[in-house]
């Protein structure tokens, strides 16, 4: 069992790639915790909009924030050079598309400060944009874990556990946050007070560049099976009439949202089946797992 702490230092790590219209949000709700961070290192992954500008602004106003320039290598490649530099005894691992509740912080470590746990999850998550119809047709992005105990991410972990389990495993990609629990079957406890809200996408363009980073980060056996991969993509673009179909009427079921099935919620899978797609065809053809 890992020892008790009674007030640890934490320093949040966060991975930022074009994240200009979220950063600002993310970093403010940070900045006015309950229980303050250390400090708040964020690494640029190579962006190429105005994110940089935004939090060297923001930087010099507040010493807790440090920004480290990093490739366009992914977000655990990001964390993992966060954690490096980081000071803390309690890493807290989150997005840029992220804003927080005031305890969230507290409220995250205090299983960890018990001496209870290595690391835990937040709670709950909703999204921070439900009005957009985009973002509804994504789902609500609502998660309540009240009812459950066990977590398969770690927002927050012992910096000790975290080096000791070697990092993040960038060949995961979009799910490189599943990396302790897909490698070493380790897994976090879920706290019901520790309340987030992530920004769902707001635009097609969005939708689509989401769904093809997901889709090149897919772990399915198929996927990795010679031959059967080289044909996958060939194979879904030939059915994709029929799969379109069935899950645009699966998503609008599982969403509740029925008055967007036509044309929001069919436009929507169209667009989510092709970018997903087309992630897949990158990770079969290229071997490349990045946004």
């Amino acid at each position: 069992m890992p020892r008790k702490l009674t007030k640890p230092n934490l320093s949040v790590i966060i991975p930022a790639y074009n994240e200009e219209n979220s950063i600002e949000s993310c970093l403010k709700s940070l900045l006015t915790q309950s229980y303050p961070a250390k400090e708040i290192i964020i690494v640029d992954d190579g962006s190429t909009d105005n994110t940089r500008e935004i939090i060297q602004r923001l930087a010099k106003a507040n010493k807790q924030l440090k920004l480290l320039k990093g490739k366009h290598e992914g977000p655990g490649v990001s964390r993992n050079l966060g954690a490096q530099q980081a000071k803390g005894e309690v890493l807290i691992l989150v997005d840029a598309d992220m804003t927080f509740d005031k305890g969230y912080l507290k409220e995250l470590i205090k299983p960890i400060q018990s001496g209870k746990t290595i690391g835990t999850e937040d709670g709950q998550q909703i999204a921070s944009n439900p009005k957009n119809v985009w973002s509804r047709c994504w789902g609500t992005y609502f998660k309540d874990y009240i009812d459950q105990e066990k977590g398969y991410i770690f927002r927050a972990i012992l910096k000790s556990s975290f080096q000791k389990m070697g990092g993040f495993n960038s060949k995961y990609g979009y799910a490189d946050d599943l990396t302790f629990y897909y490698d070493h079957g380790a897994t976090s406890i879920r706290v019901p007070k520790a309340k987030c809200y992530h920004k769902n996408p707001e635009t097609l363009n969005e939708v689509y560049k989401q769904s093809r980073w997901i889709g090149a980060s897919l772990n399915n056996t198929l996927l990795t099976t010679p031959l059967i991969n080289l044909l996958a993509p060939f194979l879904l673009l030939l059915i994709s009439p029929i799969l379109i179909t069935l899950l645009t009427i699966k998503k609008t079921i599982q969403t509740k949202n029925y008055d967007l099935f036509f044309p929001w919620m069919f436009l929507f899978i169209i667009t989510r089946y092709f970018g997903t797609l087309e992630g897949i065809a990158r990770k079969v053809y290229l071997n490349k797992n990045t946004r």
